[in-house]
C-alpha cells in the first residue's frame, strides 16, 4: 500500500448518484428511479423519466465521479489500485470491471443479444456485455422476455424480425416477482418488459464499452428526443446479421431454457432479524443482498476484492458514513470490514468481484 494512500479510502466513497442516461437512449423509460429510488439524493428527481442510472462504472461513456474529489472512478483506481482493488487484484492490473445500473421500463425494450468478447463485428473500444438481473419491482402481470415460444430455424427468424409484424409471437415471456435473479450471457436473446424494475450487475472490460445487437424492437418510431412519434419518428438501428449467429432458435426454448438461466440465493440469518441473501458467483462477479432491521448492525469483511454498494431502500451508517437510499458507493478494499449501521429498515445491494473472498458477522 502507498504510504500516501489517502484517508478517505478508509471509508466507503460515495459516487455520483445522478449519472441517467438520456431519453433519447432510453425511450422505454419510467419514473421509478426517479420517485422511488432518488428522491432523497437527487433535487427534482420526482417525475422524472429515468430508464437508467449507472451506479457504478468505469464505462467512458458514462463514468462514476467521486462526490470529494469530481474525478472519475477509473482515475481513482488508476491512482491507487491496491487500496480500491485490493494488493491481489491490483497485481494483475488497475482493471475495475464491474459495472452496476438500475433500470427502469415503462415501456418494453428491444429484444437484444450481448456478444462475446472476440466478436468479430466489434470495434475498437468495444467488448462483450455479461450481466444479470436482480427484479426489484414488478407491476402485475409485468415480466421479461427471454429466449424464444417455440423452436424454429435461424432463416425462419430472420425473417421474421425482418417482417416485424410476426416476431412478438415468436418472444417467450416470463412473468417476474422481487427476488427473482438470471443470468444474461452472451448468446442469450433477452428483453425487459414493461412495468420491471431492477438492479442489473454488468462485467465490462476496463476502459471499453460493453456492445448491445439489437434484434427487434417492437415497430416502434421515435423523434431525436427519444419521443415515441410513429407518424414522423425514425425506428432505432436493429443488428439483425450481427445477432443472428450468436443466438440458437432451435434450442433456447420454453421454460426448459428460462431454467438453466435462474439463480436461487443461499439466505444467511443472524440475531437481530438481519438477512443476508447470496447469489451465486458468475466468472466475474458474485451479488449480495442484505436487509436490516432499523438498528440492526452487520459487518462484511472483504478479503481480494473491493464492493460496489447501492442502497436500495432506507439508510445506513458504513464505517461512519450516511448512506441514504439511492447513493451508491464503492467500498474500498483499504476499508475493510464494514460496520453496518441500520437508521432505519434498510436493504442494500452489494456486488463485488467473483474471486473476493465475503463473510459476515453480527
Amino acid at each position: 500500500m502507498k504510504p500516501d494512500t489517502p484517508a478517505w479510502l478508509r471509508r466507503p466513497v460515495l459516487l455520483s448518484p445522478d449519472n441517467f442516461t438520456p431519453l433519447a437512449r432510453t425511450p422505454w423509460g419510467g419514473q421509478v428511479i426517479a420517485s422511488t429510488y432518488k428522491q432523497s439524493v437527487v433535487k427534482a428527481a420526482d417525475d422524472t423519466v429515468i430508464g437508467e442510472s449507472w451506479e457504478f462504472s468505469c464505462d467512458p461513456a458514462f463514468p462514476s465521479r467521486i462526490l470529494a474529489t469530481g474525478e472519475t472512478l477509473l482515475e481513482a483506481v488508476q491512482k491507487w489500485p491496491e487500496a480500491i482493488l485490493s494488493p491481489r487484484l491490483a497485481a494483475s492490473g488497475a482493471t475495475c470491471e464491474i459495472l452496476l445500473k438500475l433500470l427502469d421500463a415503462a415501456e418494453p425494450l428491444s429484444l437484444q443479444v450481448h456478444p462475446a468478447d472476440h466478436d468479430s463485428h466489434l470495434k475498437a473500444g468495444e467488448c462483450g456485455k455479461p450481466e444479470s438481473w436482480l427484479v426489484l419491482r414488478a407491476a402485475p402481470g409485468a415480466g421479461i422476455y427471454l429466449g424464444f415460444a417455440r423452436s424454429m430455424t435461424r432463416e425462419a427468424l430472420r425473417a421474421a424480425l425482418l417482417d416485424g409484424a410476426s416476431a412478438r409471437d415468436l418472444l417467450h415471456f416470463v412473468a417476474v416477482k422481487p427476488g427473482d435473479y438470471f443470468e444474461i450471457e452472451p448468446g442469450v436473446p433477452h428483453a425487459i418488459g414493461g412495468g420491471v424494475t431492477l438492479l442489473e450487475p454488468q462485467r465490462i472490460l476496463t476502459g471499453q464499452a460493453g456492445k448491445t445487437y439489437r434484434l427487434w424492437d417492437w415497430g416502434r418510431r421515435y423523434d431525436a428526443q427519444g419521443r415515441l412519434d410513429m407518424t414522423n419518428g425514425q425506428a432505432r438501428p436493429l443488428h439483425v446479421d450481427e445477432s443472428l449467429p450468436l443466438v440458437d432458435p432451435e434450442r433456447q426454448v420454453g421454460e426448459a431454457f428460462v431454467a438453466t438461466l435462474r439463480r436461487q440465493p443461499t439466505e444467511h440469518r443472524f440475531s437481530g432479524g438481519v438477512s443476508v441473501r447470496e447469489f451465486p458467483a458468475n466468472p466475474y462477479y458474485k451479488t449480495v443482498l442484505c436487509s436490516l432491521p432499523a438498528g440492526a448492525q452487520l459487518t462484511l469483511v472483504i478479503e481480494d476484492g473491493y464492493g460496489a454498494l447501492l442502497t436500495l431502500s432506507g439508510a445506513v451508517v458504513v464505517n461512519g458514513e450516511t448512506i441514504l437510499q439511492g447513493q451508491p458507493a464503492l467500498l474500498p478494499n483499504f476499508a475493510a470490514p464494514f460496520k453496518m449501521i441500520a437508521t432505519e429498515t434498510t436493504e442494500l445491494a452489494i456486488v463485488t468481484p467473483a474471486l473476493a473472498e465475503l463473510s459476515f458477522r453480527t
